[in-house]
């Protein structure tokens, strides 16, 4: 291990358990080298990972209190982080697109430490949301005039070193189209993902992008040594005479859905079928149970709880299948931008990976055990006949019964009633508390006017000294 002048800045970062800054210790981990982190103060400190410790030479805390990636928390988190890094020479400074602030931060270190080598991470789009649109909330609109003409003087210099006529910016402007643009221009290295990532990025700049294709490269989010898998021990109990298939989310279930997956299993007619046992880590589990709960091998899902960042490394080595489906973009995008990252994490732990893809996704393109378009649900039960002749487990009579549909659209849209009635029926319930509540408060105000009114009568201002009397007895 050796030391380096090197600054990783990381809004999120462990202990905080955000995705984005475990992928940036990873980085660091990966690396090998000492190096100093700039983070915001911690909201939620639930990642064990001391692992990057050692790898740390110094923390330095900002304490930014405002909406993520809002003009107020770009400027508050370059403002305090300025305080703490402007007097600092670093050789080399690497920020990550998750938050944008990040960008900012170290664009405003580049301005004033010109030598600085700047690595700049984009994980996802900045600009584009997931359904390919422009982002254009309020609270990111910039208009500061003498900020703006901070950059542009910047651009202006720019343009002179690098015989370029790269575009000047207008106030107001939008911060995420502007964290791309600037960082495009001013950092030194660029790392994308993965292909398809950088190629939907840049068909917002296309301006730039000979001039970012030259200081550019793709690296795959990092998989961490197998010594890391052993970190921590999972108490994960499976049962070794079944094929357990395990996977491990989060967030964006209704554009990571699991309906491929359902068709397959409920469709099938395979006399070792129940062998196979799905166990999904998800954060919303009260909404995946109402999904399943039509199903008729509903006990063949296990939902759980997502694990810490280690004791899930550690889970992923008991399993013998790890699934991973696509983010669906279906016309959002010219191809799939997104990779998931948890697909660094499954090629470490030695398990067969089955993939759930979209056409023209990095994710189709990937070598792993089993693979499935998700738009062709034929696929995904094709896979578990092979996953069960793969285990011993054949049946050379399993058949197909694609009466699903049907029965899956009436279960979904009894769902959907029963969710939408009791929505109804709470919304009316709230409308009557808050006609109570007002009614309550006008007989609250009533009362108020009338004590006040008793009190500067002269009534009861002659009895007061009678009232001192029957108090002291």
């Amino acid at each position: 291990m050796s030391d380096s002048n090197r600054l990783i800045v990381s809004f999120k970062f462990p202990p905080d358990d955000d995705i984005s800054g475990i992928v940036v210790a990873k980085r660091i981990i990966v690396d090998g080298s000492r190096v100093d982190v700039l983070q915001n103060g911690m909201d939620d400190e639930s990642a064990y990972f001391e692992a990057v410790d050692e790898f740390i030479n110094e923390r330095l805390y900002t304490s930014v209190d405002a909406k993520r990636d809002s003009v107020d928390c770009i400027f508050d988190y370059t403002a305090q982080g300025m305080d703490l890094i402007d007097d600092r020479e670093y050789d080399e400074i690497y920020s990550r697109s998750w938050y944008m602030s990040n960008h900012y931060l170290v664009l405003e270190y580049k301005f004033t430490h010109p030598n600085v080598k700047w690595t700049a991470e984009f994980s996802d789009p900045v600009l584009l949301n997931m359904k390919g649109n422009v982002k254009n909330y309020k609270s990111a609109v910039l208009d500061r005039p003498e900020y703006i003409d901070k950059v542009n003087s910047m651009i202006s210099h720019l343009n002179e070193s690098q015989n370029a006529d790269f575009k000047l910016l207008e106030n107001p402007n939008n911060t995420f189209y502007m964290a791309e643009y600037l960082t495009f221009l001013f950092a030194d290295r660029i790392i994308f993902t993965n292909e398809n990532q950088r190629d939907i990025i840049l068909k917002s700049h296309e301006e730039l992008r000979d001039y970012v294709m030259e200081k550019s490269e793709i690296i795959p989010h990092p998989t961490l040594d197998s010594k890391y898998y052993q970190l921590r021990q999972s108490d994960m109990k499976l049962d070794k005479n079944d094929i357990n298939i395990a996977y491990f989310g989060g967030f964006y279930y209704i554009l990571r859905h699991f309906e491929s997956l359902f068709y397959a299993y409920e469709s099938l007619n395979h006399k070792h079928k129940d062998r196979i046992r799905f166990h999904l880590f998800l954060n919303d589990d009260e909404f995946i149970n109402i999904l399943i709960d039509p199903l008729e091998f509903k006990d063949n899902i296990i939902i759980r709880k997502p694990l810490e960042y280690f004791e899930f490394l550690n889970a992923t080595t008991k399993f013998d299948i790890l699934l991973v489906n696509d983010t669906v973009t279906g016309e959002s995008f010219e191809f799939n931008p997104y990779l998931p990252s948890k697909i660094s994490d499954y090629k470490g732990s030695g398990r067969d990976i089955w993939a759930i893809y979209e056409d023209k996704s990095t994710l189709s393109k990937l070598d792993v055990r089993y693979k499935s378009d998700l738009s062709d649900y034929s696929q995904s039960r094709d896979v578990l006949v092979d996953i069960l002749k793969d285990y011993g487990y054949d049946d050379e009579d399993y058949s197909f019964d694609d009466e699903y549909y049907a029965k899956r659209i009436t279960d979904l849209n009894k769902i959907i009633k029963a969710e939408f009635d009791a929505k109804n029926k709470l919304e009316a319930k709230n409308a009557r508390l808050t006609k109570q509540i007002k009614k309550l408060k006008e007989q609250n105000k009533s009362l108020e006017d009338e004590n006040a009114s008793m009190q500067s009568s002269n009534s009861w201002k002659i009895t007061k000294p009678l009232r001192s009397l029957k108090n002291r007895k």
